[in-house]
């Protein structure tokens, strides 16, 4: 599949880089500027509702009106900062933020999860995420056409 993306590097790649920028722009504004901020909590959201635990048949709308989240991976604060490089106290104070916006919690155990507000809150990226994936989708499957 790599070699079909470099074959065809010309098509794939203009997408790509125009819908991430758009999704970096639409990421900026809701975290006012602060997309260490949208890391740090895309970090949290991927442990909260992660692709070894979502059932992969569930719809979009099926996430959307879920009340019972899936079980999440642990997540600290170390582990935020050693697989991001984002520094320790730089993550201590976007979880803080973030904390403060009821888009996460910590457990009684002190690892922190992706709250339903956050999910309610940012549904607007999340349908922007899916058109996205799914502009790539297209073109993809226009490269596999021929």
């Amino acid at each position: 599949m790599e070699q079909k993306v470099r074959d065809n590097f010309g098509k794939i790649w203009p997408a790509h880089v125009s819908s991430l920028t758009q999704f970096l722009i639409d990421c900026r504004q809701v975290f006012d500027g602060d997309i260490d901020m949208f890391l740090v909590l895309a970090i949290v959201g991927d442990r909260t509702f992660s692709q070894r635990a979502a059932d992969p048949r569930q719809s979009f709308e099926e996430f959307q009106n879920s009340t019972q989240p899936t079980p999440p991976e642990d997540i600290n604060i170390r582990s935020i900062s050693d697989f991001s490089g984002i520094p320790r106290e730089t993550v201590r104070r976007k979880i803080a933020l973030l904390e403060s916006k009821g888009w996460i919690t910590r457990k009684d155990d002190g690892f922190i999860v992706a709250t339903m507000k956050a999910k309610e809150d940012l549904e607007p990226l999340t349908v922007t995420s899916i058109k996205y994936v799914a502009r790539m989708m297209s073109v993809l499957r226009e490269v596999e056409a021929g």
